[in-house]
C-alpha cells in the first residue's frame, strides 16, 4: 500500500511536469498567475539579479522529491534500481531528443567552406571547436575522473589492507568481512563523485538557458524558469535515488544535491559573461558527460540485476524516462 501510494504521487508530479515544455518561443508566452506574481516582484531588479532568482527557482526542483522520499522512507534496493533506470533513460533522452538537435543547428550554420587543407593549427582548432569532438571530450573527462578516483581508492585500500594484516598478526583475528565492506565503500564513493559531477554540469547548462532567457525578455526568463523547474523533476528523481542506492544517507544526499545546484548560478554567470558564444560548446561537452554517466555509471551498476522481473521493470522505467523527456520537449 505504501509503495503504491508512493508511485501514485510520483506519477502525479511527472504528469504535472509533462504539461510544461522547456522550449518556449517569445510569441508563445502566456504567463500564469504565479509567473505574473514573480514578474511584478522582480521587474525593477537588474537583469543579473532576475536571472539568479530564476536559477533559485530551478534549484528548488529537488524539494518535492526530498519530501516524498523522506515521508515514505524509500530504501528498498529494487525500487531504487527502477528509479535509477528511469534516471538513465531521462539522461539519454535529454542528449538525443534535446541536446543533439540543438547543437546540430550550430553545426549546419558553421559547416561552410570547410574544404581547407588541414595543418596542425587547424587540427588543434577543430579539437576545441567541433561540437562532435567536444561531446567525446565530455565522455573522456568523466572517464579520466573515474580512473583517477579508482587509482586513489586502490591506494587507500592497499594501505588499509596492510594495516589490517599487521593488526591480524598482533591480534590473531580475521577481518575478511571488513575488507569486503571497505572495497564496496570505495566503489560507492567513486560512483557518487561521477554522479555529482554530471549533475553539476547539468545544472550549469540549465543556468545558461535561464541567463539567456532573462537577457532577452523578463517574461521569457520567468516562464523558462518555471518550465525548467518541471523539466528538472525527472532528473532529480533519478539523481536522488541513485545516491541513496550508493548507500548515501538521506541528509547527505539532500546536502549534495543542494551543493550541485550551485551549478545553475554558475551557468547564469557564464551566460551573462559570454552571452551565447560558448553555449553550444558547453552543451556538447555536457552531452558527452551525460552519456557516460547514464551508460557507464548508472546502467553499469544496474547490469548486476538477476531477477527477470526486476530487469523487466527497469526496462520499462528506462523507456518511461526517455518518454518523459520526449513529452517535455
Amino acid at each position: 500500500m505504501k509503495k503504491s501510494l508512493f508511485f501514485i504521487l510520483l506519477f502525479l508530479i511527472l504528469n504535472k511536469s509533462n504539461q510544461h515544455s522547456s522550449h518556449i518561443k517569445e510569441e508563445e508566452i502566456k504567463p500564469n498567475k504565479f509567473e505574473l506574481f514573480i514578474y511584478e516582484k522582480i521587474k525593477s531588479y537588474p537583469k543579473l539579479k532576475q536571472a539568479y532568482i530564476g536559477a533559485f527557482i530551478i534549484s528548488s526542483a529537488p524539494i518535492p522529491i526530498f519530501i516524498i522520499i523522506a515521508i515514505f522512507n524509500i530504501n528498498n534496493i529494487k525500487i531504487l534500481d527502477i528509479m535509477s533506470a528511469f534516471a538513465a533513460g531521462a539522461l539519454i533522452g535529454d542528449v538525443f531528443i534535446h541536446n543533439l538537435p540543438e547543437i546540430s543547428h550550430y553545426h549546419k550554420h558553421n559547416h561552410q567552406n570547410n574544404h581547407i587543407k588541414k595543418n596542425i593549427n587547424s587540427i588543434i582548432h577543430d579539437l576545441f571547436n567541433k561540437n562532435e569532438l567536444l561531446l567525446c571530450f565530455g565522455i573522456l573527462v568523466l572517464f579520466i575522473t573515474e580512473k583517477i578516483m579508482n587509482y586513489f581508492n586502490s591506494k587507500i585500500e592497499n594501505n588499509e589492507n596492510k594495516l589490517e594484516k599487521e593488526h591480524e598478526k598482533n591480534n590473531n583475528n580475521s577481518h575478511k568481512n571488513e575488507n569486503h565492506s571497505h572495497n564496496h565503500s570505495h566503489n560507492h564513493s567513486s560512483n557518487i563523485t561521477i554522479s555529482l559531477l554530471g549533475d553539476f554540469i547539468h545544472n550549469i547548462t540549465d543556468g545558461m538557458a535561464i541567463g539567456a532567457g532573462f537577457n532577452k525578455n523578463l517574461k521569457l526568463g520567468i516562464t523558462l524558469s518555471t518550465s525548467i523547474f518541471f523539466h528538472e523533476i525527472p532528473h532529480e528523481i533519478g539523481d536522488f535515488s541513485y545516491l541513496l542506492k550508493q548507500n548515501m544517507n538521506l541528509s547527505s544526499a539532500i546536502l549534495s544535491q543542494l551543493i550541485t545546484a550551485i551549478g545553475a548560478f554558475f551557468g547564469v554567470y557564464i551566460s551573462f559573461l559570454f552571452g551565447e558564444i560558448y553555449s553550444e560548446k558547453i552543451i556538447s561537452f555536457a552531452s558527452g558527460a551525460f552519456l557516460y554517466l547514464a551508460i557507464n555509471t548508472i546502467m553499469g551498476d544496474l547490469k548486476h540485476s538477476k531477477s527477470f522481473l526486476n530487469i523487466f521493470f527497469e526496462g520499462i522505467a528506462f523507456i518511461f524516462g526517455v518518454y518523459v523527456l520526449d513529452a517535455l520537449i
